[in-house]
């Protein structure tokens, strides 16, 4: 049995304890409320995302494809200028070729001008010798034609070339057999014109036909 003092000491031991546990719950409480602060902060606390570096492989090609399509560009010019000055050179050497005929259509004109009035001499003594002409006349009328046309053709900057008693060239003369001759001074030269040559402004248009003399003792 016992004692009424120690009832109340029994009692009030076990009320300390009490007190003392819950003491201990209100002092670690603060510690929790720290801990679940930091760990709402932490959970705000975002880390940002890493932005990827451009891959130069891909500013390569970027830049190659750029510098293509400048050059495409470029070339799509070219090709319509060149085409363009084309189409202009063929139009300006069609002209030229218009004008180049039309130049020598005007030059034919102008040479057959010339002989007209030889060729109605002509007629006009053939007319003559018809109709009983007499044949002085009738070669009178001949040679007027003849300096007609002689002066047509001198007119027209053609030169006769008679080259009798000259050295034989064959670059200007066409040799038509030989002749003996007794003079020395005549061996290589020109003996006969059976033909005269042409010229016109220094150039050959036809060879003389010539006999050559060859010399014999």
């Amino acid at each position: 049995m016992m004692e009424p003092g120690e009832e109340e000491v029994e009692a009030s031991g076990e009320q300390d304890v009490v007190v003392d546990t819950n003491v201990e719950s209100d002092a670690e409480s603060p510690d929790a409320n720290a801990e679940s602060t930091d760990s709402e902060d932490s959970g705000n606390d975002v880390e940002p995302a890493k932005v990827a570096a451009p891959d130069p492989r891909d500013l390569r090609i970027r830049l190659l494809e750029k510098q293509l399509e400048e050059s495409e560009a470029r070339l799509r010019d070219y090709i319509k200028a060149h085409k363009k000055a084309q189409s202009e050179f063929e139009g300006l050497r069609t002209r030229l070729r218009r004008d180049q005929e039309e130049q020598i259509e005007l030059a034919k004109g102008k040479v057959v001008e010339r002989f007209l009035d030889v060729a109605d001499n002509l007629d006009r003594s053939i007319q003559a010798a018809q109709t009983g002409g007499s044949l002085e006349s009738l070669l009178s009328g001949v040679e007027l034609v003849h300096r007609m046309f002689d002066q047509a053709l001198t007119e027209l900057g053609l030169e006769k070339h008679d080259p009798k008693g000259e050295p034989f060239d064959p670059m200007s003369m066409e040799a038509h057999g030989m002749i003996p001759v007794s003079d020395a001074s005549q061996a290589n030269h020109v003996v006969n014109t059976l033909r005269a040559g042409y010229r016109i402004k220094g150039r050959e248009l036809r060879p003389a036909l010539v006999q050559v003399g060859v010399h014999t003792p």
